[in-house]
């Protein structure tokens, strides 16, 4: 039995944080949801809250829309055996679902700064 599968690359989108332009913000609760609030909570690095951060302006990037278009909160970053997923809601999901897009995400980060690598797909 073979299954063939073909993907499509759209776009990819690539963000890098200064972690200490991170440790600045006053008011985390605009930029992160409530699960990535408690995933924080029992991974304290300031790095995983820049690498967040990172992943939600590279889907922004790789999407090509401005970003102010979407608020950072219909973007979500879960983590499955330490490995980062994206989920999304309202109007940026229905978006998603309508495009038929799929995401990779890749984060990276060294102790001053963080990288995160987004690729925008399609299955065909």
């Amino acid at each position: 039995l073979k299954i063939r599968v073909s993907l499509m690359i759209v776009s990819n989108g690539i963000d890098i944080v200064s972690v200490s332009s991170l440790e600045k913000v006053s008011n985390y609760k605009k930029i992160f949801t409530s699960n990535e609030m408690e995933y924080f909570d029992s991974h304290k690095s300031i790095q995983t809250k820049a690498g967040v951060y990172a992943a939600k302006e590279a889907v922004l990037k790789s999407l090509g829309v401005a970003l102010n278009v979407y608020s950072l909160l219909l973007i979500e970053v879960v983590h499955i055996n330490y490995k980062p997923f994206l989920k999304f809601y309202g109007e940026l999901n229905e978006y998603i679902k309508k495009e038929g897009l799929e995401f990779s995400l890749s984060i990276s980060h060294d102790e001053d700064y963080v990288v995160a690598s987004v690729i925008c797909y399609k299955v065909n």
